[in-house]
C-alpha cells in the first residue's frame, strides 16, 4: 500500500502539518525496522503537538498530482482530505531523500483541469501484425482499424471510467479497461472492415486485449490545477 492509498491522518492546525496514522497502513508482523521507524514518527508527532489543535482528517476523492514518477523518492505529492466540514490540500515532499516526508495541509481543492483518453496506436499495429503473421494484413486495414478505435472511444467521459492502475512512471496517467459497451460497438464495426476470414483470429486478439492490461487499455490522462480556498 502507497501513502496515497491511506485514509487517515492527524493534523496540527496550528502548525499546518499532518501525519498518517499507523492504523491505515500495512505493517508486517511483527513489524519491519520500516514499519517501527513510521510508528515512532507518528508518535514524535503526538508528542510534539499534544498542546496544539489536534484534528482528525481522511483522504477525499482519488486524485493525486505529483511532480515526479509516484515510485520516486522525491516525488511531490498532492491530494485532497476532509475534517468532515471542509476539504484541504494535502502537500507532501522531502528536500533530501533521506529525510523523512513531510505532509502540510491549508484549505483548498485539487482542481481537474483537463481530460482525455489515449491510446497506444504503434502497440495496436503491431499487436494486430504479430496475431495475423504469417499472414500479412493490408496497411488500410490498419489504419482503418485504428482509426475505428480512436472513434470509439473518442465518446467516452473519461472522468465516467474506473480506474484500475495508475502508470509508475507517469503520475498524470490513470489505466481503465474498455467499457463493454463500447468493445461490443467496436467489434460490430470490425465486421465492416475485415473479411469473414479474418474475422476469427480478430476477434481472439480483441478479446485477449480488452482489458486494463491488453492493448485495448485506455490510458487517462488528466492535468491539474491547486486551488487554494
Amino acid at each position: 500500500m502507497s501513502f496515497w492509498d491511506n485514509t487517515l491522518l492527524v493534523g496540527c492546525r496550528d502548525c499546518g502539518v499532518l501525519v498518517l496514522h499507523p492504523a491505515t497502513c500495512h505493517t508486517t508482523t511483527p513489524p519491519d525496522e520500516a514499519s517501527e521507524e513510521f510508528i515512532a514518527a507518528f508518535w514524535r508527532f503526538v508528542a510534539d503537538h499534544q498542546s496544539h489543535a489536534i484534528t482528525w482528517l481522511q483522504r477525499h476523492g482519488t486524485e493525486v498530482a505529483s511532480d515526479r514518477a509516484l515510485w520516486d523518492p522525491m516525488a511531490t505529492i498532492t491530494f485532497e482530505a476532509t475534517d468532515g466540514h471542509q476539504v484541504y490540500l494535502v502537500n507532501g515532499g522531502r528536500a533530501a531523500v533521506e529525510e523523512p516526508r513531510i505532509y502540510r495541509f491549508a484549505p483548498g481543492t485539487l482542481d481537474v483541469t483537463n481530460s482525455e483518453i489515449l491510446i497506444d496506436d504503434r502497440d495496436l499495429r503491431r499487436g494486430l501484425d504479430v496475431t495475423f503473421y504469417p499472414h500479412a494484413l493490408r496497411l488500410t486495414k490498419l489504419d482503418r482499424f485504428v482509426s475505428v478505435v480512436r472513434d470509439v472511444v473518442s465518446h467516452l467521459n473519461p472522468d465516467a471510467l474506473t480506474v484500475a492502475f495508475d502508470d509508475a512512471e507517469d503520475p498524470a496517467v490513470s489505466v481503465a479497461r474498455m467499457p463493454d459497451e463500447t468493445y461490443q460497438e467496436l467489434l460490430a464495426r470490425c465486421a465492416e472492415i475485415f473479411d469473414p476470414s479474418e474475422f476469427d483470429t480478430l476477434t481472439k486478439f480483441l478479446q485477449s486485449n480488452r482489458y486494463e492490461d491488453g492493448l485495448l487499455a485506455l490510458r487517462v490522462r488528466r492535468e491539474y490545477r491547486a486551488l487554494p480556498a
